[in-house]
């Protein structure tokens, strides 16, 4: 095989995590020990606020103070010192994690380039200057294989490059940390150390309770009163202001707040309230913030006037986000009813902000917004929650109301031009977006209209819903989607889930998804968005929201994928009419019953994007190969095959409706095959990820058992990978399916080829290049093959199953090669795990058959719609 004369090799460490982490948990029993905890040797004391004498499991009420501050002390050393042990473990595993990535990127960018060189160069080591490609005078013309050596060369150095520059920053960041641990162990335990350790999830409760004089003073319950929040809020807020400059004391109240949303967030996870009195303490906390920035008739800023105030003081950029995190933070768990606050908690400025674009009586809600005021507003809101901790979610008053109002917002200020910078920048939206769907339950009615457990006593102006969701999808942002892609996401991942309620949620979800995103009108408005977009020579003035929103076109993608079987395998006719609407979830195969319309107009989405077009296009191939996979291996009836013959007619019909829509955008016509095959070839390998999820929808689809093939491809025992397939033609299929089940035959009973009557077959298909054989390790060439060659344990066999691969692929060549592969089905038989034994060329006929039987009749159901169209 070729190989190029470049190298990666990122610098590494001998030592791993595990020696930390198991020196913080030896640090954590000797301190349960000296504690007389040894009924709680997890260190049980940091998940809660408590007395320092109920954590002592001694007696030692009756020590005098300074010996009991001789166990304050060694507790919180060695408390400490675990703390900065697990933090340097979690450092040395990110390190780990980010240098095994580069060693896999590069070691896989450079087997893809390696497996690219031309044939002529495949012993050959490609170097800067060989071989040189030596075209015909200044054109490239001659140049041929040497060209494209020199393309892979220069591809493979740009990887290097791009790798050299990561590993410099992570070999880096490694050191600076090393440096910055060994600092924190010379500090020992102070109000800022603790922070760091607080805001890197390493600790939480533990030094309050073991030393509150010198960690704090909150949470104790007799501390938590209405009076102590407006001193402290007070005291922050002249921080926060500038008034004060900042100090041991402003660090010590900082640790404290973060302290807070740390529980609140471990509360989230263990579905636990705060304590009421913490509750309580929040919401007299920011209502005293309110009160310090609105005057006596109720006007002005509120708490939004903080972002603004910080940003006028002396604090510096990471003192700043820093604070409004701890705010935002604060403000999450006062939302949420889970952890015992709910939206009617939240400050009055903070409420009006969020309904900004909601319906509202403004003799309630005080002057009407102009647009200064409005992106004024926004931004100071989205200062407000940008900084938040991202484990951390909003209340489903305050996700939902952010949903509706921000989408609606976008909707309709989204594309209107604004040179002066007064509305907020798309970065700042996202902000606001991303806390909005980290609620789950709030996403799943923005994308099916239903509640789940909402939150009572709120309007959640249910109309305005579709109108949001389209304002959030067709908006051009800024990362392409990638934030607002959250709201899309889970829908996928939850699939899988061990948990039942998750996975019935993500599929109803689906379902409620569909129906919206397939309702006439907001088909229309997201395929036809008013926004212009250039690619290569075409101006279009009316692009499909995945045209421009990338990362978004790419979720819908990794939907299809995971419910791939629903979109393969629903029922086209009904009584000889076409099929409409969308079904219920069914948990047990994780399916959905949809209409070919339905299916037809979300994959027309997939197809606004040219990657995920490619991508998608491969998806459909992967599945082909999967199904026919299951069919040759399990018995499985050979209407397994209408799946990948509805996926393939509804892929074209979605081609063809993209390429109407952009021919119309134009005025000229655009084929969007020939768009995207080079992104087909380019998504193919890097699919293989997507393999296991397409396997497991089919294996869910088809109830197949752990022990099937499909499962077996899922766990990478049995290969699959993409091809570079035509979009159809009676030729390609049959040809299509021959190799499938020539390379069934290869991977899980090749003893079967030897009742190949002639061995030219297999010569053919080995100088062709579509067969590669192996005996003990050795490559056999066509000769090896003869009447007395034996296809045992020794020997393994390799299909290319990419006709495009092969050398022999144009005219009699071949035809040639198709012959052949024809007549090793005539000679083999197929024996299925049921016990079924049929002839190679029927078992391939008659998946054929239905396959071209589902195509048509999935064809039928849009036929003469592109007449009607042009009409």
């Amino acid at each position: 095989m070729a190989s190029f004369d470049l190298d990666f090799s990122p610098r590494n460490v001998d030592y791993t995590s595990r020696p930390m982490y198991d020196c913080a948990g030896d640090l954590e029993v000797l301190n349960s020990r000296v504690l007389g905890r040894a009924d709680d040797l997890q260190g049980g004391f940091d998940s809660a606020a408590t007395q320092f004498t109920d954590v002592i499991g001694w007696d030692i009420k009756n020590l005098s103070e300074e010996d009991q501050q001789h166990w304050r002390d060694a507790a919180v050393t060695v408390t400490y010192v675990a703390s900065v042990a697990e933090m340097w473990a979690d450092m040395i595993e990110e390190f780990k994690d980010e240098w095994g990535a580069q060693v896999s990127d590069w070691h896989n960018d450079r087997r893809a380039k390696e497996g690219d060189v031309p044939g002529k160069y495949q012993d050959a080591v490609i170097t800067a200057t060989y071989p040189e490609a030596d075209g015909f005078l200044w054109t490239d013309w001659g140049a041929g294989d040497e060209a494209k050596c020199r393309e892979l060369y220069d591809g493979l150095k740009s990887t290097r490059d791009s790798l050299v520059t990561r590993e410099e920053t992570n070999w880096q960041k490694l050191q600076d940390n090393a440096a910055d641990i060994r600092e924190m162990l010379e500090q020992g335990p102070t109000p800022a150390n603790v922070q760091r350790l607080i805001d890197a999830g390493n600790a939480d409760w533990a030094f309050y309770n073991l030393d509150p004089a010198r960690f704090a003073q909150l949470i104790d319950e007799n501390l938590l009163t209405d009076e102590n929040a407006r001193e402290w809020a007070e005291e922050l807020n002249g921080y926060w202001s500038g008034d004060k400059p900042l100090d041991e004391r402003y660090e010590e109240l900082m640790a404290l707040m973060a302290m807070i949303g740390t529980n609140a967030r471990r509360g989230q996870e263990n579905d636990t309230p705060l304590n009421s009195r913490e509750v309580d303490f929040l919401e007299e906390f920011y209502g005293q913030l309110e009160e310090e920035h609105t005057n006596g008739d109720g006007l002005g800023l509120g708490i939004l006037a903080l972002p603004g105030l910080m940003a006028e003081s002396d604090m510096t950029d990471e003192e700043r986000e820093r604070a409004l995190g701890v705010l935002g933070d604060g403000l999450l768990a006062l939302s949420d009813p889970n952890l015992g606050g709910g939206y009617d908690k939240l400050p009055q400025s903070f409420r009006t902000a969020v309904e900004s674009s909601l319906p509202v009586d403004y003799d309630e809600n005080g002057i009407p917004y102009t647009p200064v005021t409005l992106g004024d507003d926004l931004k100071s809101l989205s200062a407000l929650l940008a900084h938040t901790d991202e484990d951390l979610e909003a209340g489903y008053g305050l996700s939902t109301n952010l949903h509706l109002s921000m989408g609606a917002f976008l909707d309709n200020w989204g594309d209107t031009p604004d040179p002066d910078g007064i509305m907020p920048s798309s970065e700042q939206m996202a902000a606001l977006i991303d806390v909005a769907s980290r609620n789950e339950d709030s996403n799943y009615f923005m994308l099916t209209g239903t509640h789940l457990n909402p939150e009572p006593g709120i309007d959640y102006h249910d109309d305005m819903r579709a109108q949001a969701l389209e304002g959030t999808l067709t908006y051009e942002w800024h990362d392409d989607g990638a934030t607002a892609r959250q709201l899309i996401d889970w829908v996928h991942e939850d699939l899988n889930s061990d948990d039942p309620l998750e996975v019935s949620r993500a599929g109803r979800a689906f379902a409620g998804f569909m129906e919206t995103l397939t309702d006439p009108d907001m088909h229309d408005a997201l395929v036809n968005t008013g926004v212009d977009v250039t690619e290569g020579e075409n101006e279009y003035s009316d692009a499909s929201f995945t045209q421009f929103n990338g990362e978004l076109a790419d979720g819908l993608a990794d939907i299809f994928d995971a419910y791939i079987y629903s979109f393969a395998d629903s029922d086209v006719l009904q009584d000889n009419e076409p099929v409409t609407g969308v079904g219920n979830f069914e948990p047990g195969r994780n399916f959905v019953s949809m209409g070919p319309e339905e299916r037809a107009m979300y994959m027309q989405l997939l197809m606004g994007n040219d990657e995920t077009a490619g991508r998608v296009v491969n998806s459909v191939d992967v599945y082909q190969q999967i199904e026919a996979a299951a069919y040759f291996e399990s018995g499985q009836d050979e209407e397994t095959a209408r799946g990948g013959g509805q996926l393939q007619a509804l892929l074209e019909e979605a081609l063809r409706r993209e390429s109407a829509d952009r021919t119309a955008d134009l005025d000229e016509q655009i084929d969007r095959e020939t768009q995207i095959t080079e992104f087909i070839v380019g998504e193919a390998t890097g699919l293989s990820e997507k393999i296991p999820v397409i396997g497991a929808a089919v294996a869910k689809g088809l109830e197949l058992g752990q022990d099937s093939i499909v499962e077996a491809i899922v766990d990478g025992e049995y290969e699959v990978s993409p091809r570079h397939p035509d979009f159809s033609g009676a030729e390609y299929i049959e040809r299509n399916f021959r190799i499938e089940a020539l390379d069934h035959l290869s991977q899980h009973d090749p003893e079967a080829l030897n009742d190949v009557i002639r061995p030219d077959e297999f010569h053919t298909l080995i100088d062709g290049g579509a067969l590669t054989v192996w005996q003990d390790g050795v490559r056999l060439t066509a000769e090896d093959i003869g009447e007395d060659f034996v296809f045992d344990d020794s020997v393994r066999v390799s299909v290319e199953k990419d006709p495009n691969e092969w050398t022999d692929n144009e005219n009699q060549d071949l035809d040639r090669m198709d012959g052949a592969i024809s007549n090793i089905m005539d000679d083999v038989e197929v024996t299925t795990s049921d016990g079924r034994t049929q002839p190679g060329h029927q078992r391939v006929g008659d998946f054929v058959e239905q396959y071209n039987n589902s195509y048509n009749d999935t064809n039928s159901v849009f036929e003469g719609r592109e007449e009607e169209e042009e009409e």
